[in-house]
Parts: C-alpha cells; sequence; structure tokens
C-alpha cells in the first residue's frame, strides 16, 4: 500500500462519543507503540526516491520478513494461539514491518485485553471489488454486510481503521472513505456503498491475553474502555 501515515488532523468526531474517543486512543497506543513501515512506502521517501538499487534492496528484505510470518499463519493451529500471537506482536516490534492487516489484530489484542470483543472485516465495493485494505469492526453482526447511505439499521457499528488512523460509526466512515481517503481506496470522491466483508483473525484464547498483560502493560486501560452502555 502506497499511504503515510495519517495525522491526527483527519480525527473529526461526530459529538463527543466516548466510545469513538475510546476507539481513536486505541488507534494511538497502535501507532505509538508500533510505528509501521513498509516496502510500498519506501518510494515516496525523497531521499531514496531516485536510488532504484536501495528501494529495491529494502522491498526484498520486508518481503522476506512478510514471507515468514505468512508462513507463521500456515502452520498457525488452534491450540497455539499464545506462541502465534507472541511471535506476531514480537516481529511487529523488532521488523516495523507492518500493514492495514497486521494492525487489525494488534487492535483485537488490545481490545481483547480489556474485555472488548471485535471482529476483522475486508472492505470491498459495492460491485465486490476489493479494496485491498481491512478495518476492526465493534458492535457489529458477524457475519459480511453492506453500509449504504443513512442505513439506520447500522449505525451503531464502529470502525476502527488503525492503518488510517482514525474511528467514526460506520456510516460516517464511509462518508469518509469516499472524500478524505477516497485516493488511498481509488475511489472518485463521489459516495459509493461499501460492503464489509467478515473474516475473523484467529480467536485468541485467555493464556494469550494474561501474556500481553504482563509483556505489555501498557495494554490495559480504564474498566469502561470501549465499553457498550
Amino acid at each position: 500500500m502506497k499511504i503515510n501515515c495519517a495525522s491526527n488532523s483527519y480525527i473529526n468526531f461526530t459529538g463527543s462519543s466516548k466510545l469513538i474517543k475510546d476507539a481513536d486512543k486505541l488507534c494511538r497506543i497502535i501507532t505509538e507503540e508500533f510505528p509501521a513501515f513498509s516496502g510500498t512506502r519506501t518510494v515516496t521517501f525523497k531521499s531514496v526516491k531516485k536510488d532504484k538499487k536501495f528501494i529495491n534492496y529494502l522491498s526484498v528484505k520486508l518481503l522476506q520478513n512478510r514471507w515468514a510470518r505468512d508462513d507463521a499463519w500456515d502452520l498457525f493451529k488452534p491450540d497455539e494461539t499464545l506462541d502465534f500471537y507472541r511471535r506476531f506482536v514480537e516481529n511487529m516490534k523488532k521488523y516495523k514491518n507492518i500493514n492495514c492487516d497486521d494492525y487489525t489484530k494488534l487492535a483485537q489484542i488490545i481490545l481483547k485485553v480489556n474485555n472488548v470483543d471485535s471482529v476483522k472485516a475486508s472492505l470491498l465495493r459495492y460491485d465486490m471489488k476489493k479494496m485491498d485494505h481491512v478495518v476492526l469492526l465493534l458492535n457489529a453482526p458477524k457475519r459480511s454486510f453492506g453500509i449504504f447511505y443513512k442505513n439506520q439499521d447500522l449505525k451503531n457499528i464502529i470502525v476502527i481503521d488503525p492503518w488510517l488512523g482514525f474511528a467514526d460509526y460506520a456510516n460516517n466512515a464511509v462518508v469518509r472513505y469516499n472524500s478524505e481517503f477516497s485516493g488511498f481506496l481509488g475511489l472518485q470522491k463521489n459516495y459509493v456503498p461499501i460492503h464489509f466483508d467478515v473474516n475473523p483473525n484467529p480467536e485468541i484464547s485467555q493464556q494469550t491475553v494474561d501474556y500481553m498483560k504482563k509483556t505489555y502493560p501498557q495494554f490495559i486501560q480504564k474498566k469502561d474502555f470501549m465499553k457498550i452502555v
């Protein structure tokens, strides 16, 4: 993906919802603790833009790291969630080779540490064309669904997008994807209904939660964090 980290200026809350503010805090925790770096971002750096040899070298090294992580996914076993997530987080911390899918896993771990359930979803256009982007959903059905303009039935679903650095109610998020983030998603700044293709991450065991609390105490928030009243 070719994109720079979203700045805090993108944050534009609707009302003063504590849920949205907590979700935004989650995005900030992730970007501060796990700053992202990817091969496609490299080409945007002025200092290396003309050095194709360096760009190719760096891209290969990052790709090798990505392949190693993908192999871990292929070898994943439901009864070894702690080992998988431990290695996953350590890899993120050490190499900073992170994409939007990785960020959803990190966000989901932090939410689980705070007893909050969520579900991962890929973004598709109304014609089912993939946008190569995934987000985390709160208070959403565990199935694929579409977000259409003024769809009141889904107004309480929260989209958490750590990669772009924002969180908002689903209806508002779709409008923002069609405006300020349209270039990233390849949209034309005219309203396009978005379909969320639910694709859950591996279940996070209690053993994994206990390990994360001990190893990353900064993940632990106040008891009312992200709680739906």
